[in-house]
Parts: structure tokens; sequence; C-alpha cells
């Protein structure tokens, strides 16, 4: 290369001669930290998400066994069809 093209190339490379922005390195700072903080919250929300399901499924298996064992067909529909109705109800995601 020549030594005209060595000089543009090192003055495209140089660092800029101004300070540094601390208004836009505050900015992502917070970005980040809000990033961090909506995360933590997903994962709590699918956690506690989990937590109710095991929940409302093992209360529901055994209302469903009782209800098989007891011989009703009424009560297999009031169980199955009523069951989903009341966990959704009952469930506590809107107020938190």
């Amino acid at each position: 290369m020549t030594d005209d093209t060595e000089r543009r190339i090192a003055a495209l490379l140089a660092d800029a001669p101004r300070e540094p922005d601390a208004g836009f390195v505050a900015e992502v700072d917070a970005l980040v930290r809000l990033d961090q903080a909506y995360a933590l919250t997903r994962r709590q929300a699918w956690r506690r998400f989990g937590t109710e399901m095991a929940g409302a499924g093992a209360i529901s298996a055994a209302a469903l066994m009782l209800a098989l064992s007891a011989g009703q067909g009424w009560l297999l529909v009031l169980v199955v069809g009523l069951g989903p109705l009341a966990w959704a109800a009952t469930n506590r995601w809107a107020v938190r």
C-alpha cells in the first residue's frame, strides 16, 4: 500500500477526539437494569404459574379419582366441566 492510503486508514481507525457521552452510558445502564428486572419478574411469574398448575392438577386428579370410584356420571361431568372454570375464577394473577 502507499503511504497515503496507510495514513487515511490510520485516520479512520483512530479514536475520536471527544469526551465520552455520560448520558448515553447512563441510559444504556438503565435499560440493562430494566431488562434484568423484567427477566426476574418473568421467571417468578412462570414459577408461580407452574406451582399453581401442579396444585390444581393434584386437586383435579384427586377429585376425578373420587368421581370415578363413586360411579356417578354427573359428578364426573361436574368435576371435568367446572374444574377449570373454578380455577379460572379463583386465580390470583390479576391482583398481583
